[in-house]
């Protein structure tokens, strides 16, 4: 099996990330937690962290040659049935009134999904939105299976605890057929039992966590975004590259499970010899502001900086450190892309700090509507236009609305597989869509390559670029630096302990 470095690290990485996210400590071991709690007497998955903080036992998959299922026979609905290399569904484990048809059964097919409408994630509630003006784009020109495309979305503010009263809530009461684009790391991590124990597909988790890639133990959910320790190990082969080995390094880390990655893998990066940890300032997610761990992170006078962190915390980290006469590298979270909602507030300092040597680069995967560089380009074109047609006028300005267009259009490949194979629309059938997935998708970078083979590929979106925030006759856009990264079928799976 292909494994890329980080993979062979990747189970002590994630064994004191969760720990350390469990503990929620920061330097003084004063931290407020974080207000994600699951509900109480919830079970903790195998592979996952239990409640008290150890990490229970996760059975590595067998080495397989990745042969499919033969063209034209039907996948079983009952029993132990491979629908992957590696990947096997208990479906009598399932509960007894599980049916694989529910909520694609009538004249639609509705898809769940929770996310922050409000809190201070909210910036990534249109993703919901763009993703219905896509869905209704399709139901009117090219409908999937001849049925409507329903999305049922709520709010949980970014809150663990209700994201789970929503998936339940959805599972028991609005007939649905498979969730998707749930965002947030201790959101899914909450919602997975749950799903999991329902035999209910949880398809395309919005958070890098390198635990969504483990089909051999959970193969009714997927990631979808880039791995938080592939863009880490990123980061930090460009700090060696432009200071060489040791260089500083100051991090803010968001007190969550999504936080607690970047933190575990910074710190893999030191022991390995390539950065010195000087400083790292944790900071609750529903904090108000991060001004006391700005102003500590600007006092280390690290060569570099690190926001891993999310939602208001990108722009408030960007103002904070262009208030200082501070000027690191700067890398920030991916997931602070959208250049509309977290760079035009303090469009200025942006600019200010790219000219002064020290803008902010994050590693795209996507194109980013609303760049004016990519202004020209159909996939863009197109998103452009579902967004003025369907959603009133909605424009790429924020560019949460075209993200969803973007998930939507993954969530509508594997429907299509799925409805291509023998026996049609099932649950069955979109597990084995979505771990075989084989397709390309021109909103993404590079060659657009989305795809996955079980236990040997578990990981949708492997190729990124490093590029920076710059302001350029007064818009903001992207400067990519350095070549497309592909690491396209070398994650393999997750295989921690």
């Amino acid at each position: 099996m292909k494994a890329s470095p980080w993979k062979r690290s990747v189970a002590a990485l994630m064994a004191a990330g969760l720990i350390f996210a469990a503990c929620g400590s920061d330097d003084d071991g004063d931290s407020t937690p974080a207000e994600t709690e699951a509900p109480e007497e919830t079970e903790a998955p195998e592979g996952t962290e239990a409640p008290d903080g150890e990490t229970e036992e996760t059975t590595a998959p067998e080495e397989t040659d990745g042969e499919e299922t033969p063209d034209g026979e039907e996948l079983a609905l009952e029993g132990e049935v491979e629908v992957a290399a590696g990947t096997t569904l208990n479906l009598d484990d399932c509960p007894s009134d599980w049916d694989p048809f529910r909520g694609v059964d009538g004249d639609e097919i509705r898809i769940g999904q929770s996310l922050p409408q409000s809190g201070p994630a909210a910036a990534f509630g249109p993703i919901g939105e763009g993703m219905q003006m896509y869905f209704d784009y399709l139901n009117d020109n090219d409908p999937i299976d001849g049925k409507d495309l329903v999305l049922i979305a709520r709010d949980d503010a970014y809150e663990a605890g209700r994201t789970v009263a929503n998936v339940e809530e959805m599972i028991d009461t609005e007939d649905i057929f498979a969730f998707a684009h749930i965002i947030g790391t201790s959101n899914n991590l909450a919602a997975r039992s749950i799903t999991d124990e329902a035999c209910v597909p949880q398809l395309f988790n919005s958070t890098g966590f390198p635990l969504w890639g483990d089909p051999a133990n959970f193969p009714w959910t997927i990631g979808n975004i880039l791995n938080y320790v592939t863009e880490t190990e990123i980061w930090c082969t460009a700090i060696v590259d432009e200071f060489g080995e040791g260089a500083s390094v100051a991090a803010l880390i968001m007190n969550n499970d999504f936080g607690a990655t970047y933190q575990s893998a910074l710190e893999a990066c030191a022991d390995a010899g390539q950065i010195e940890l000087a400083e790292v300032q944790v900071h609750d997610q529903a904090a108000p502001d991060i001004t006391n761990e700005m102003t500590t992170l600007a006092s280390s006078g690290a060569d570099v900086f690190v926001a891993g962190t999310t939602g208001a915390f990108c722009p408030q980290s960007v103002a904070s450190v262009a208030a200082t006469e501070w000027r690191p590298r700067y890398y920030m979270s991916y997931t602070c892309n959208n250049l509309a909602s977290f760079f035009s507030p303090v469009q200025d300092a942006a600019g200010l700090l790219a000219e002064e040597g020290s803008g902010v680069r994050v590693t795209n995967s996507n194109k980013v509507c609303g760049d004016p560089a990519y202004a020209d380009d159909p996939a863009i074109q197109l998103t452009v236009e579902v967004l003025d047609e369907y959603g009133d006028g909605t424009t790429c300005a924020d560019g949460s609305y075209s993200t969803g267009v973007l998930f939507a259009q993954i969530v509508e490949d594997v429907l299509r597989d799925a409805a291509a194979m023998p026996g049609g629309l099932n649950r069955v059938n979109l597990i084995s869509a979505v771990w075989n997935i084989d397709t390309t998708n021109d909103q993404l970078v590079g060659d657009g390559v989305i795809q996955t083979d079980g236990v040997n590929d578990a990981y949708l979106t492997e190729t990124a670029q490093i590029a920076e925030v710059v302001v350029t006759d007064g818009e903001l856009t992207f400067n990519e630096i350095g070549d497309v990264i592909s690491l396209e079928g070398e994650g393999g799976s997750y295989q921690g302990g």
